[in-house]
């Protein structure tokens, strides 16, 4: 399920291109997205996405792993300091996770190539939640499912290390 959606809409457009953020990958809302928005990358001098280079997304998956691993562990053996010892730790891999996605998006729109073909008056970071646009170009990017579902695995595994008493 994804957790992070991108659509980029533009009047000069047909439709619009959009991308599905997963834990271990990054697909288009329709076939071929991704290749569209790389090739417009490409003239304004932005990074592509490369889903090789990106080592949260190999990452993730092991971690989440990990994490569902040691939330059945506990619940079989029943401490409650390894149910606190998990909150902790997923809470804290939650912030790593979102700061290394922010640093990514900050550098994504900022390190711009300057021997582009369109030069940018300013640069759009579409990885943040909201709306942006610039040169007739509307980018939204908000949380998507998986997000609601990491949250709530979050919130239950407090709920229940709470009342297990």
């Amino acid at each position: 399920m994804p957790i992070w959606t991108i659509t980029v809409s533009s009047p000069a457009m047909e439709s619009s291109l959009g991308l599905y953020v997963w834990i271990e990958d990054i697909t288009g809302h329709n076939q071929g997205d991704v290749e569209k928005i790389n090739l417009i990358n490409d003239y304004l001098g932005k990074a592509h996405f490369d889903l090789e280079g990106n080592r949260l997304l190999k990452i993730m998956p092991n971690i989440a792993y990990g994490l569902i691993g040691a939330a059945v562990l506990i619940a079989i053996v029943g401490f409650r300091w390894m149910g606190w010892l998990w909150v902790i730790f997923f809470a804290a891999l939650m912030a790593y996770g979102i700061t290394e996605a922010l640093m990514w998006a900050y550098n994504y729109a900022q390190n711009l190539d300057p021997r582009t073909i369109v030069q940018l008056p300013e640069a759009l970071s579409p990885t943040r939640p909201g709306s942006a646009e610039m040169l007739k170009v509307s980018a939204t990017s908000w949380p998507y499912w998986g997000s609601a579902w990491i949250g709530l695995s979050l919130v239950v595994g407090i709920m229940v290390t709470w009342w297990d008493r």
